[in-house]
């Protein structure tokens, strides 16, 4: 795999061009914004800072998200300049998230797991299969079901072309669920997202069923490759399914202070 032909490709379509599901798409002179309903997520997903004085820049965004209200994602690449982002974000007040690897998988030398095993159930929802997501991502992330239900049921990100989902069931329970997304009509990449199985359930193929029959949809429908934001846990059952790393992901999260408490008299 072309690394760094794959980044650049990467960078302008799922980046620069990106039309993102469910948030309104903003581009200034220095950066592009992903910009989220009211306690849904937003995110700074590209930025060009060349000559430019960055921090002023980040200054212009506290600025914006502290008038908005609301909480971003500054979502960076080890790759991206200027190299010392992270330092200068961290001075003015944003808060560092976790690192997280970015792996892909070429489809065009895709591995026998992709193929059907014949063994797991895993089916393609539509916006009805919302719910059945929700009850493995209860058991998984409960912090995250309602803003989850609240950006694809609430706000119909679920219902567009772009999003779809994959339950694995054991009988009639949902016990593994994920999804895909495409960041644009027209793309090399798909997304996947919320890989996660039941702990009552684990050790028994299913992660790798529902990331084969996302693997299959992502086929059929022309897309090249596959990409993931993977955290420490499920890394490495990737790169055992041939998933390859590309870069590291260092976002920081800048939260606006909270309004003063009113003093009562």
């Amino acid at each position: 795999m072309d690394h760094p032909g794959m980044l650049a490709l990467f960078d302008r379509f799922e980046r620069r061009e990106a039309m993102p599901v469910g948030q309104r798409l903003e581009r200034t002179a220095r950066l592009v914004r992903h910009v989220g309903a009211p306690g849904q997520p937003s995110w700074i997903v590209w930025h060009d800072l060349a000559d430019a004085d960055v921090d002023a820049v980040i200054a212009d965004e506290i600025a914006y998200w502290t008038a908005l209200g609301q909480k971003v994602e500054w979502k960076f690449h080890a790759h991206d300049l200027p190299t010392d982002l992270r330092q200068r974000l961290l001075a003015a007040g944003f808060e560092a998230d976790e690192d997280e690897a970015l792996m892909a998988l070429d489809l065009r030398q895709a591995p026998a797991w992709v193929e059907a095993d014949g063994v797991h159930d895993v089916r393609v929802v539509g916006p009805e299969g919302v719910d059945d997501v929700a009850t493995v991502m209860a058991g998984v992330w409960p912090d995250e079901v309602d803003r989850f239900l609240a950006r694809y049921r609430d706000h119909g990100a679920a219902a567009t072309e772009r999003t779809r989902f994959f339950v694995g069931y054991d009988g009639a329970a949902p016990v593994a669920a994920g999804w895909t997304e495409a960041s644009g009509p027209v793309t090399p990449f798909l997304g996947l997202w919320g890989g996660s199985v039941l702990p009552s359930h684990r050790g028994r193929g299913h992660y790798r069923a529902v990331v084969a029959a996302r693997a299959r949809y992502a086929r059929s429908r022309g897309y090249r490759f596959l990409t993931v934001d993977a955290g420490p846990m499920s890394r490495p059952i990737l790169e055992r399914l041939g998933f390859q790393r590309l870069t590291t992901i260092l976002a920081c999260t800048w939260r606006p202070p909270r309004p003063a408490p009113v003093a009562l008299r």
